[in-house]
C-alpha cells in the first residue's frame, strides 16, 4: 500500500503555522530574547520560509496582534444584550468571554506583558488600537445608562477599563502568578462574583434615593 502523501499547506496556513510557533516563542522568551531561528525551529520550518511571509520579526509580531485581536473582536461586543439594556448580561456575557478566552491560553496574555516591560513600540498596537475602541464603546453604553437614570454617575472612561482590568488580574493571578487561592475558584464563581462587584458599583439603590 502506498504511504499517504502530507498534504502540502496553502501560503494562507503557512503564514499561520508561522504566526502560532512565533506567539509561543515570543510568550516565553519576549520580542528581544527570541530569534527567527527560534521560530522556525519551533514550526518545523527553515528560516528563510519565515522570510517568504514576513520581512523581520517586527512585521511577525504585528501579524500576531492582528491575529489574535480578528479572533477575539466578536466576543466583547453584546450587541443583543445592549439593544435590550440587559445590563447583567452586557457585562457578564463580556467577563465570561475574556475568561474563557485567556484561561484557556495565556499565550497572548503573557506576549502582552512581554512586550509592555521590554518597552517595545508594538505594545500600543493593542492598548491603543482595537482595545480603545472595545472602551469607548462600552463606556458610551455606560454613559447612556447613566442618562437614563439606570446608573450611578462615574467616569465612564475609567469605569470601562476597570470592568477588564478586574478580570485580567484575576486571570494574572491564577494563571501566571499561581495564586492558590484564586486557582481553587470555579469560573462560573468568578464571573458571577466580577459582575456583582462591578454591577453594585454602578446600578442605583433606589432605598438610598
Amino acid at each position: 500500500m502506498m504511504e499517504l502523501k502530507r498534504k502540502r499547506m496553502t501560503g494562507d496556513e503557512r503564514r499561520k503555522e508561522i504566526i502560532r510557533a512565533a506567539m509561543d516563542v515570543f510568550s516565553r522568551n519576549g520580542f528581544g530574547g527570541s530569534t527567527t531561528r527560534e521560530i522556525a525551529e519551533n514550526a518545523g520550518i527553515s528560516e528563510a520560509m519565515i522570510y517568504n511571509h514576513f520581512r523581520n520579526k517586527e512585521e511577525l509580531y504585528s501579524a500576531i496582534i492582528d491575529e489574535k485581536l480578528q479572533e477575539s473582536e466578536p466576543l466583547y461586543y453584546p450587541l443583543d444584550a445592549i439593544r435590550k439594556k440587559d445590563d447583567s448580561r452586557v457585562f457578564s456575557t463580556i467577563v465570561s468571554n475574556y475568561l474563557h478566552r485567556h484561561s484557556k491560553d495565556t499565550t497572548f496574555m503573557r506576549l502582552l506583558l512581554f512586550s509592555a516591560l521590554e518597552g517595545h513600540e508594538l505594545a500600543s498596537m493593542f492598548t491603543g488600537g482595537p482595545l480603545r475602541k472595545f472602551f469607548e464603546f462600552l463606556a458610551e453604553y455606560i454613559q447612556e445608562r447613566i442618562d437614563e437614570g439606570a446608573f450611578r454617575p462615574v467616569n465612564p472612561e475609567i469605569a470601562s477599563r476597570c470592568l477588564l482590568g478586574i478580570v485580567h488580574y484575576f486571570i494574572l493571578l491564577r494563571e501566571i502568578l499561581g495564586d492558590e487561592v484564586v486557582r481553587h475558584i470555579e469560573q462560573t464563581d468568578a464571573i458571577e462574583a466580577i459582575v456583582n462587584i462591578f454591577c453594585r458599583g454602578l446600578i442605583k439603590d433606589d432605598e438610598a434615593g
